[in-house]
């Protein structure tokens, strides 16, 4: 515990004193599946972040899911340990045979799940025994507590509960990530769930800072039923920044 204690203390880059003034904004590039803000750079060992756990809008359609998340890694390469929200009416099975092995085997629950997750690429995504809701306040921190070795908690701060995990992990280190996604399943993006506004606060990082970079999805023929879905992002403050929905 002090070993962690000390790594989280050591947070010190707090990226909202890199916030621009208003007069020399960060400009926005369009990305695949990606809206939020990243910090290019080297030898990030920490990164932190709080965010609400957005109301989905409306119903979606099977196959559906955004994530919300923080991360180290992913910007410039393939290698990503990340944590966060999942709003999902991805299919679940409704038998133990594999897809390839049953024909009609899964089937949609037609609702929205929310649970917490932690992934490390590029191995899958892990459903955590940590329960939250919409409209909870939820921490993620995740930092290098030795050679080789990442620690990852996710708080439910209005909960008060929390999952801890030590991972090994050996990526680059060379971005850190608070971002909304629309996750990519077999090489295509997926339709995201829609969303109530995310708003990303209490942001750290310990690394080279290089470059502050913020991105926003749009679909650009991509959705298969949300031609017109994009989330976008507000200009970083000193307080945080947001992401919106926009798709209709």
């Amino acid at each position: 515990m002090n070993r962690a204690s000390s790594a989280l203390s050591a947070l010190v880059m707090l990226v909202a004193q890199i916030a621009p003034a208003s007069a020399s904004p960060v400009p926005v590039e369009a990305t695949l599946n990606w809206s939020g803000y990243a910090l290019a750079g080297s030898a990030f060992t920490g990164v932190t972040g709080t965010f609400n756990v957005p109301a989905p809008l409306e119903s979606a359609p099977c196959g559906a899911e955004t994530l919300v998340w923080v991360g180290v890694d992913g910007l410039d390469n393939h290698d990503l340990l990340q944590a966060g929200v999942a709003e999902s009416t991805f299919v679940v099975p409704s038998s133990p045979s594999p897809p390839e092995a049953s024909a009609g085997a899964f089937l949609c629950t037609g609702q929205v799940q929310v649970f917490a997750w932690w992934e490390d690429l590029p191995s899958e995504q892990v459903r955590v025994d940590l329960p939250v809701k919409v409209g909870d306040k939820v921490g993620v921190s995740i930092f290098k507590m030795s050679p080789g070795w990442w620690a990852l908690a996710v708080h439910d701060l209005t909960a008060k509960r929390s999952f801890l995990l030590a991972q090994p992990y050996a990526g680059p280190q060379t971005s850190v990530e608070w971002v909304v996604e629309a996750p990519l399943v077999m090489g295509l993006v997926t339709d995201p769930v829609p969303f109530s506004t995310v708003d990303f606060r209490d942001l750290g990082a310990q690394g080279e800072l290089r470059d502050l970079v913020r991105v926003s999805f749009g679909s650009k023929g991509h959705f298969a039923s949300r031609p017109g879905a994009v989330a976008s992002t507000t200009q970083l403050m000193r307080t945080g920044f947001a992401v919106h929905w926009a798709g209709r």
